[in-house]
């Protein structure tokens, strides 16, 4: 092995002697060794240079590349920014332009109605095994006393049950300690709008022989004068004769408010129609 290796290297001493031979013995080297050398010399700094050149300018280009992504990186996230700016200024505006619209309908309501109202907005909600109510942002300061009923727009919704000077409790008519005064609008026929342990709305003390069916409107009667007469308490959602010595029908009303979304709400300061002066 060690022969071999010896045989190798003399081989390639004789290469590199025969090639200086040979590159001494050449014509343009006798003629011009200096400018033969300097080509050589020059052709390797060339390829040397272009090869730097090369690598430098795609180091560049990547650099470049990288800051650039940097940069459309952040624009982009600056971009996204307003986009999540500007939605939710669109939000906003839209539920301005919501309350501005359902706020007209109130003042609407009040105008047509010539009754004394105050307007309020819902700021709590009470539900209970005991009591369902709703706590609303006017009191005794404003006028808001004990027994006012409460109603939007579309209806009844419950009647004050307890004010302070910045705010006041409401019962809603779907709580079971709750009664209102009603009259099917068909029929005339009258009973009482109560609230059930299920949080739901019957019509109580309807005679048997009550024409009344599904469907019909209830009307308030204003009879307990803590509501005007003819406000829209509901619809008649099933009737049902149970048992034959029972002298009350059973009857399930819907009711005309969804108690569930109330926002704003009236308070009847009055029950007695305003005079041509105090309506304008």
């Amino acid at each position: 092995m060690i022969r071999r290796v010896n045989v190798y290297k003399r081989f390639l001493y004789l290469f590199l002697v025969l090639s200086i031979a040979t590159a001494v013995l050449s014509p343009d080297f006798q003629s011009k060794p200096v400018a033969w050398l300097g080509a050589s010399i020059g052709s390797a700094v060339y390829y040397l240079q272009e090869g730097t050149y090369t690598v430098t300018t795609g180091v560049r280009g990547v650099w470049d590349g990288y800051f650039n992504l940097i940069d459309v990186k952040k624009e982009n996230a600056q971009l996204n920014k307003a986009i999540e700016q500007l939605k939710g200024e669109l939000h906003a505006l839209r539920e301005k332009a919501v309350l501005a619209e359902r706020l007209q309908g109130f003042l609407n309501y009040r105008d047509d109605s010539q009754v004394e109202f105050i307007l309020s907005t819902v700021i709590g909600r009470k539900p209970s095994h005991w009591h369902e109510t709703i706590i609303i942002d006017k009191g005794t300061d404003v006028g808001v006393n004990k027994n006012m009923g409460v109603v939007t727009p579309q209806g009844v919704v419950g009647r004050v049950i307890k004010a302070w000077p910045a705010y006041a409790q409401v019962l809603l008519m779907t709580d079971r300690n709750s009664g209102i005064a009603a009259t099917i609008q068909r029929t005339r026929d009258e009973g009482i709008v109560q609230g059930t342990e299920e949080g739901e709305l019957r019509l109580s003390y309807l005679p048997q022989f009550s024409g009344a069916k599904v469907g019909d409107v209830l009307l308030t009667s204003g009879l307990e004068g803590s509501f005007t007469k003819g406000l829209k308490i509901g619809e008649i959602e099933s009737v049902n004769k149970k048992k034959e010595q029972q002298i009350f029908l059973q009857v399930k009303v819907a009711p005309e408010v969804n108690l569930d979304r109330l926002e704003e709400v009236f308070i009847i300061r009055s029950t007695a129609p305003l005079s041509p002066d105090e309506s304008r």
